[in-house]
């Protein structure tokens, strides 16, 4: 029998796991990013290539990956295409052709399922399963049992990993995911009242993708920037004129992350918290690595982490460290 241990975040945009063999040197941690896109092959066969995986799950044939078409824009996270994404990463961990591995995990769960004692357990338990779940991918076949499952709030691996940032402060924790953004009010690293110290906005990349989209629509005298074609301008910083960067689109897109990070910021205020009163904010999440400029620029007591997209995940390895192995 194989155990491993593991922090995971099934988010919107990508599903992101730390973990390794629970016999294994610190040295052997590993991390896995796959985005959060599937494509059914009774469609039309592709191969599975760059950041892609053939996976075969319940009779599903599957690209999962970025060759993937199907996106989820719902915020529930109890959907075949996080299960299928869930199992695909922690596959990634594991060795082929293999029994009795057993998984013991602590899950970033979103606030809003937090909140509801029913739809938290729902959450564990679906993705969890119930048993042995058997699955192929880049046709080699895992078998693995998620054995144990600690549920922590989305956001909140940050505490963890670098508690000096929250001792006797009030900060305040914003988290930029793929659909949703989420503040959380920490009083020397304790979430006093989880109903009113967090909330949660549908306000993340996707609508920060849709401002670059609409803004450079007007750039281009209303011809149409597809959110594509928006979402690879804002990756890149700028849209490409006969292949030589178009300065002015970086000014756009530019506004457009201002215009972003100020609504959030008001958003904030709207739900009664005052920015300015706090001992500082930490910014996590994927998309604020395309908001450091906005974020420095508005908030002089920010602090951005070295790598925001794994700061939840980082954090919470921590803790499935010491409540798995130690």
């Amino acid at each position: 029998m194989a155990e491993y241990i593991m922090a995971l975040d099934a988010g919107k945009y990508a599903v992101k796991a730390i973990g390794r063999n629970s016999k294994g040197l610190t040295s052997d941690i590993k991390k896995v990013n796959i985005r959060t896109k599937i494509y059914e092959l009774k469609n039309g066969y592709i191969d599975a290539e760059g950041k892609s995986y053939k996976v075969v799950f319940n009779g599903e044939e599957l690209i999962v990956g970025e060759q993937g078409e199907t996106k989820s824009y719902e915020t529930s996270k109890t959907l075949f295409i996080h299960k299928v994404c869930t199992y695909t990463a922690i596959t990634q961990f594991l060795e082929p052709d293999t029994k009795d591995n057993k998984i013991s995990m602590v899950l970033a769960c979103p606030i809003s399922v937090l909140k509801v004692e029913k739809a938290k357990q729902e959450y564990k338990d679906f993705i969890k399963g119930n048993g042995i779940i058997e699955i192929n991918v880049d046709d080699k076949d895992y078998s693995f049992e998620i054995s144990n499952v600690m549920i922590k709030a989305e956001g909140s691996g940050i505490v963890y990993l670098s508690p000096h940032l929250f001792k006797n402060k009030k900060i305040g924790v914003v988290d930029f995911g793929g659909l949703n953004f989420t503040f959380s009010l920490y009083t020397d690293g304790i979430c006093m009242s989880p109903s009113s110290d967090r909330f949660v906005e549908e306000f993340g990349a996707i609508k920060l993708i849709n401002y670059v989209a609409d803004d450079l629509t007007g750039y281009k005298r209303g011809n149409i920037v597809k959110f594509e074609v928006a979402e690879r301008a804002l990756n890149v910083g700028y849209m490409s004129n006969f292949g030589q960067i178009d300065k002015e689109s970086q000014e756009v897109i530019e506004e457009s992350k201002n215009r972003f990070f100020d609504e959030a910021c008001d958003q904030i205020s709207r739900h009664g918290f005052r920015i300015e009163e706090l001992d500082g904010l930490v910014f996590i999440g994927g998309t604020t690595q395309k908001l450091v400029e906005a974020i420095t620029k508005k908030i002089p007591n920010s602090f951005i982490t070295a790598d925001p997209q794994w700061s939840t995940v980082e954090g919470l390895y921590k803790v499935a460290y010491k409540k798995y192995i130690t």
